[in-house]
C-alpha cells in the first residue's frame, strides 16, 4: 500500500519541484535590475528633455561611465518602396542605433539604443533603450504623444532563455 501511495504522490512532487525550479531560476537578476535601472532612468530623462545626443556618453552626471560607444545612423525614404539614401536632406526618417559598454561592478553591460526620428512627419518619433548582461535586461522604449512630445514608457525588466529550462510551454 504505500508503494502505491509513493507511486501516486512522486508526480505531484515532480511537478512542485519543476514550479519551484522555474520561479527560483527564470526570472531577472536582481542586482542587475538594480544597478542598470538608475542607468536607464538618467538616460531616458535626458532624451526627453533634451532629444538623443550625438553620443550617448555625453550625457552628464550618469552613474556610471560609458565605454567604447558606436553610433550608426540610417537614412530612409518613407516612400515605397522604401530604400536607404546618403543623406539627410533626402531622407524622410533616421534610424540611429548606439552601443556602449559599462562596467558595473565587475559585471560588463551592453547598452543599446535604436531611436527612429522622423523628418517629415510628426507625432511619429519612438525608440528603445536597453541595458543587458547575460540573460537580464532592462529597458525603456520612447514614443510620441497626440502633442507631438516625446515621452517614455514605464521601465520594465526581462529575462530572455528561447530555448532553455525556463522557456514557455507553447504550441
Amino acid at each position: 500500500m504505500k508503494i502505491l501511495g509513493w507511486i501516486v504522490a512522486l508526480p505531484f512532487i515532480a511537478l512542485a519541484l519543476f514550479i519551484v525550479a522555474r520561479f527560483v531560476m527564470c526570472r531577472p537578476d536582481g542586482e542587475v535590475v538594480r544597478v542598470a535601472t538608475p542607468m536607464v532612468e538618467k538616460i531616458a530623462d535626458y532624451i526627453v528633455k533634451h532629444g538623443v545626443p550625438e553620443s550617448l556618453a555625453d550625457i552628464p552626471d550618469l552613474p556610471y561611465g560609458l565605454e567604447g560607444c558606436s553610433r550608426k545612423e540610417v537614412y530612409w525614404t518613407a516612400t515605397r518602396p522604401k530604400k536607404i539614401v546618403d543623406n539627410k536632406e533626402n531622407a524622410d526618417y533616421v534610424v540611429i542605433y548606439e552601443y556602449c559598454q559599462l562596467n558595473i561592478d565587475s559585471k560588463k553591460f551592453l547598452l543599446s539604443l535604436r531611436f527612429t526620428k522622423s523628418f517629415r512627419f510628426s507625432n511619429v518619433d519612438h525608440g528603445k533603450l536597453d541595458v543587458k548582461t547575460g540573460k537580464t535586461n532592462v529597458g525603456v522604449s520612447f514614443e510620441t504623444d497626440k502633442n507631438g512630445k516625446l515621452i517614455r514608457k514605464k521601465i520594465g525588466t526581462g529575462f530572455d532563455n528561447r530555448f532553455g529550462f525556463c522557456r514557455q510551454f507553447k504550441q
